[in-house]
């Protein structure tokens, strides 16, 4: 498990990250391409992916507050991976991050009105399996013995 945090190449986490972010892609290409016939599969995939990111973010909230009795948890760290998180992992979230934030955004303006647009909700995973992986992987500095 150690070396599992270290690297974080094998964390399901990350996996969700790139796997979620190749699926978008291909959904909203095949969306955009033929609304008609691929636009409820955006939709759902969409709303999916902000389903499980709405999760992941109740999880990291409780996982940090779980962690700051015994550790200095900040939300920058916690929500951002800031100096939390090795740059490998940080790169990884947030290139992941802004290919699919592109992605949604980019099909959504040119299928506006239609399922397509639920693509914008997508990145929401993104943003919870960052923060999770945070709460239970990142760094953190340990609390004093400073009663205050």
């Amino acid at each position: 498990m150690q070396g599992e945090q270290q690297s974080g190449g094998s964390s399901y986490l990350v996996r969700i990250a790139w796997q979620s972010t190749f699926m978008l892609l291909m959904f909203a290409v095949a969306g955009v391409a033929a609304p008609d016939n691929f636009g409820v599969a955006v939709a759902v995939l969409s709303l999916l992916m902000f389903g499980l990111g709405l999760a992941f973010l109740l999880l990291a909230l409780l996982g940090g507050l779980r962690r700051s009795r015994m550790e200095e948890v900040t939300v920058a760290g916690l929500f951002l991976l800031h100096e939390t998180a090795p740059k490998k992992i940080q790169r990884l979230f947030l290139w992941c991050l802004v290919f699919q934030l592109v992605t949604g955004f980019t099909a959504a303006g040119l299928r506006p009105y239609t399922e397509i647009a639920f693509a914008i909700l997508a990145p929401t995973v993104l943003f919870g399996s960052a923060a999770l992986w945070s709460a239970q992987h990142g760094s953190f500095t340990g609390r004093g013995n400073d009663p205050s």
